[in-house]
């Protein structure tokens, strides 16, 4: 258990220097704008290129729900960094299993009852997920410099 404990008191600040929090708040949503306008932008020139229309919606959807997730994840992030190391890890476990399990069940209503090409659902969950857990794992990294170790 000490090395969980460990592990959140690196990813957590233990105090509050609002300028530096403030700065990592600042980088991910001009760096999560920048990467939702390469994602959504560079994608719709690609696909128009080399793939159909059903390809091509189902890859939104993707993009779509791994992008509202990203966007609720930080949200939730942003309240809970400030939060007891408790609260903190348990936000973040629930999070991390609320958000998967959520993902899964919009794949499998998005493939069995709307009938969504699933190539392309995949496609856009999975380049879009991972390009956005890269700038919150970047955040979070951020957040934790305010204690100055």
């Amino acid at each position: 258990m000490s090395a969980i404990i460990q592990a959140i008191q690196l990813v957590r600040p233990r105090t509050s220097q609002s300028s530096i929090s403030r700065e990592a708040t600042r980088f991910f949503l001009v760096y999560f704008g920048m990467l939702s306008i390469v994602l959504y932008g560079g994608g719709t020139l690609i696909m128009n290129f080399a793939s159909n229309e059903a390809f091509r919606n189902a890859c939104y959807i993707g993009m779509g729900l791994c992008t509202f997730t990203s966007v609720a994840s930080f949200f939730l992030t942003e309240w809970a960094i400030d939060q007891p190391n408790d609260i903190f890890f348990g936000v973040a476990i629930a999070s991390i299993f609320v958000r998967i399990f959520g993902l899964v069940m919009a794949f499998g209503l998005c493939q069995f009852l709307l009938k969504i090409n699933p190539i392309g659902l995949v496609s856009g969950m999975f380049v879009s997920y991972f390009s956005y857990l890269v700038i919150e794992i970047i955040y979070i990294h951020k957040k934790s410099i305010t204690r100055g170790e």
